[in-house]
């Protein structure tokens, strides 16, 4: 089984648009938009207060509401007997805006404190936000087009029928092509991660449970994307995968922040896998949604993954029975 890993880990290299469209492809995208676009975080605020103060930000008249939409913002101020401040972001901008409501409201009411709160959530920057876009994006590319190219291209070729002559099950022969996808997903991993680090000086600290958890469902979920287009469209699997990439690469965050889309083409993501693995990873680094979402959305992907790679093995092989007889 080891020397069928490593067979299937180099036939990832060997094939070029493989190996171009998983992992130079998501690098080139790195590369270009981390140093097309500027590394500053769009500075944003909001308060809660009784009356409207000369101040940057948006006046909320609701401060429950303000509560619930303070992820949003850079930094999220609620003045009344005391001044709470709900921060997503260290900036000396910050500082600055916290400074300003001190002096702003010293005239009208007595400052007791001023309460600072760092939240779970923080605001990526834009190299950062690119640097993850890039990374789901090699994943999602390596575990869609290596099932399609099993599928079809084994099949064409007549591959399976060697291997039909050895002790080998579709459970076996799946397992170890799943396993030679998760070496190649790290090996894409560890060039987006060193280039994010050297050239750019990305440097995110991670959940490693989190991340080894949205690692694996992200890879086992394409896998079975792949294998589901195979079974189902046998003739046309590789143009249905290519059309589907463009539509990922669109959603993934790597062109712009997913909030920036109107609300017709967030419904769109909802429906999309690319989605669910970003925000995956993203809670691997702060604490994006509920632990019930995160782990919901991960074995969401297991499942579906599991399901279809084994049920696409056992078709592929049984085919290749009935052609042997």
């Amino acid at each position: 089984m080891i020397n069928l890993i490593k067979a299937l880990f180099l036939e990832s290299f060997r094939n070029k648009i493989s190996f171009f469209s998983s992992i130079l492809l998501p690098v080139i995208f790195f590369l270009i938009f981390a140093f097309v676009f500027s590394d500053e975080v769009n500075v944003t605020f909001a308060y809660f207060c009784n009356n409207r103060l000369d101040i940057p930000g948006v006046y909320f008249e609701d401060k429950e509401k303000l509560l619930k939409e303070k992820d949003k913002y850079s930094a999220v101020a609620i003045i009344e007997d005391e001044i709470v401040v709900y921060k997503n972001y260290d900036d000396y901008t910050v500082d600055l805006w916290i400074n300003d409501i001190k002096q702003k409201v010293a005239t009208t009411i007595d400052v007791l404190r001023i309460n600072e709160k760092e939240l779970d959530y923080i605001k990526l920057s834009e190299k950062e936000r690119i640097y993850l876009g890039s990374f789901v994006l090699s994943l999602i590319s390596i575990g869609m087009f290596s099932s399609v190219n099993l599928f079809e291209r084994y099949r064409n070729f007549g591959v399976i029928k060697r291997f039909k002559l050895l002790p080998l099950s579709a459970f076996q022969f799946i397992f170890s092509f799943s396993i030679s996808q998760f070496i190649v997903s790290f090996f894409s991993f560890v060039i987006v991660r060193l280039i994010g680090l050297v050239v750019f000086s990305i440097d995110l600290k991670v959940n490693y449970f989190y991340f080894l958890l949205s690692f694996v469902s992200a890879v086992i979920g394409m896998l079975g994307i792949g294998s589901f287009l195979s079974v189902v469209f046998k003739k046309s699997a590789s143009s249905i995968a290519q059309f589907l990439y463009t539509i990922f690469v669109f959603f993934s965050g790597v062109y712009f922040p997913l909030n920036f889309l109107p609300d017709f083409l967030k419904r769109i993501t909802y429906f999309l896998p690319v989605k669910y693995i970003n925000e995956n990873f993203q809670y691997s680094i702060f604490r994006l949604f509920s632990f019930e979402r995160f782990l919901l959305q991960n074995l969401f992907l297991l499942s579906f993954g599991i399901i279809f790679l084994y049920v696409g093995g056992k078709i592929l092989f049984s085919k290749e029975e009935w052609v042997k007889k």
